[in-house]
């Protein structure tokens, strides 16, 4: 029988993939609630799904899997300080946080984000001690920046090269 990885070894490999930074956002009961989430990706073009994962044990599971709609901020490399902030517990997370309704669901959206996604909930499936939300893309929008990363546990930035190194061997 073949045994798993350790926690703590599978922890340290995936801190070798580099990721992007959304904060993650719905409206609650007493106001918006939301969270870091370095877990997402796009699913599908057609129909437009993405993909985020909750962990069932954080703060606002229940709003965030209950909710019908989010948000999907994808964090600037500026808002390293914003994406710490929302991966604590028991803070106000959006305390001076300038935000702006989305068009078309009116989910919140942290503004100076590089883009954002409004999504309907489109289905919810419990794997491992996660849920994976996929949402249905029924917005977006799009601005300039520098994206922020997620690598080695740590916040940074995306350095480019000069020339694309796949067509230049």
């Amino acid at each position: 029988m073949v045994e798993t990885i350790s926690s703590a070894a599978f922890r340290e490999v995936l801190s070798r993939f580099a990721s992007g930074v959304t904060v993650v956002a719905v409206h609650g009961e007493r106001g918006p609630l939301g969270f870091t989430a370095t877990g997402f990706t796009s699913v599908s073009l057609t129909p437009p799904l993405i993909l985020v994962c909750i962990d069932r044990s954080a703060s606002v599971y229940d709003a965030i899997v209950g909710a019908e709609c989010f948000g999907v901020s994808i964090l600037d490399a500026a808002q390293a300080r914003l994406a710490r902030r929302f991966a604590q517990s028991d803070v106000d997370r959006f305390d001076g946080v300038v935000l702006r309704p989305a068009e078309v669901t009116q989910v919140p959206l942290v503004e100076g984000a590089l883009a954002h996604l409004e999504c309907r909930r489109h289905a919810l499936q419990d794997v491992g001690d996660h849920t994976l939300v996929l949402g249905a893309v029924v917005g977006g929008s799009v601005s300039t920046g520098r994206p922020l990363l997620h690598y080695g546990r740590r916040f940074g930035l995306f350095v480019g090269e000069e020339s694309d190194p796949l067509t230049s061997r």
